[in-house]
Formats: structure tokens, C-alpha cells, sequence
């Protein structure tokens, strides 16, 4: 006698619903890393999310909205990432050095490709600026508390840890902002740099 087979389960309508906005954030990340936030559409997202533009509509209505979810969702994904980095070091791991390394990598990925085009194009369309500058505040604030776990409490200890994670993301940010004109090696030495002096200024 043959075994009855099993059939999958039905996904609930809060799991389909669930797929459909990963699909359309990651497709408006894509969008805006490789053809830039002027080209980018709200229907080109739903094509290449394969989702009606209805479905598309319906979670983000607009193009601002749509953006600024899509960012939001990456900066979660990459902080998920970090954090799980952190936990894994050991005791006796050099955090300085792996600290940079994992913050350095927030700059060097999709996340910063995707913000760069949503600050230039927020010069000048100001209803974009007014839903992006909550996320920067908030980037910023889950950036220190992801520093804090990297670095580890002896760190977050030191009386200058806030001043030194400040200069450590705005030294950052403008390394690589100057690498898409440097060679590689000028970005190296300057983290190179930087490591020296977080180490100075830690003690």
C-alpha cells in the first residue's frame, strides 16, 4: 500500500505578503545601486520583483517611500551581519582591528552605493530629503551601538570612545567617498592611519 504523500504547507497571508515586500525592497536596492536613483521607477521595481504593480503600490505608495524602505531594510540586514561577527570573536580576539575591519565593510558594500544615491538626489527633491533624514539620524545611532558590541566593553569604557567612533565613521565615510577616484593602495595606507590612531586614542 502506497504512503499517502504529505503536502506542502500553504503559506499564511502574512508570509506571501512578507515575500512580496523583500522581493520589491530588494529589487528597489538593485534599481538604485546599478541604475542610479533618477532612472530608478516605481514600475520597474515591480518588474523586476515580479510582482504586479498593484502589490507594489500598495506597500509604498510612492517613489520616496519606496527608497527609503528599501535602505532601511539593507541597514538592518547588514546590522544583523555585524552583530553576528561580534558575538563569534573571541575572548582574546584583537578587537581594534576587527572592529575597523567590520565597520569599514559597511562602506564599501550595497548599503553605501544605495545612500550616496539617495543624498545626492535629496540635494535637490526635498520631499525625498524629508523622508531620508529620519534614517540618517537612526543609521547613525544604530552605528554607534553596532561600534559598541564590535569593540567590546573595554573600549566603550575609555572616556573618548563616543569622540573616537564620531572621527572613525566620518573618516570613513570620506575615505570612501575619495576611493572611487583613489587607487587602492592610498585607501590601505589611510586605514592603515586611522588604525593607528583609534589605537593611540584608546590607550
Amino acid at each position: 500500500m502506497a504512503e499517502p504523500t504529505t503536502r506542502p504547507r500553504r503559506r499564511t497571508q502574512g508570509e506571501r505578503r512578507a515575500e512580496t515586500k523583500r522581493r520589491v525592497l530588494d529589487a528597489a536596492v538593485d534599481c538604485l545601486v546599478e541604475d542610479g536613483y533618477a532612472n530608478l521607477t516605481t514600475g520597474r521595481v515591480a518588474d523586476r520583483a515580479g510582482v504586479s504593480r498593484g502589490a507594489q503600490l500598495h506597500q509604498y505608495p510612492t517613489r520616496q517611500e519606496l527608497v527609503v524602505a528599501a535602505i532601511e531594510y539593507l541597514a538592518q540586514q547588514r546590522a544583523v551581519g555585524l552583530r553576528e561577527e561580534a558575538a563569534r570573536l573571541p575572548a582574546d580576539a584583537d578587537r581594534i582591528a576587527t572592529a575597523l575591519a567590520l565597520l569599514w565593510s559597511q562602506f564599501s558594500g550595497r548599503l553605501f552605493q544605495a545612500g550616496i544615491e539617495l543624498m545626492v538626489a535629496a540635494r535637490t527633491d526635498p520631499v525625498l530629503r524629508a523622508a531620508l533624514t529620519p534614517f540618517e539620524r537612526e543609521l547613525r545611532r544604530l552605528s554607534r551601538e553596532l561600534a559598541a558590541e564590535l569593540f567590546g566593553p573595554r573600549a566603550v569604557a575609555h572616556p573618548d570612545f563616543r569622540d573616537v567612533v564620531t572621527l572613525v565613521l566620518n573618516s570613513m565615510y570620506g575615505i570612501a567617498l575619495h576611493r572611487l577616484m583613489q587607487p587602492t593602495s592610498a585607501v590601505k595606507r589611510q586605514l592603515v592611519l586611522l588604525e593607528r590612531v583609534v589605537r593611540q586614542a584608546l590607550g
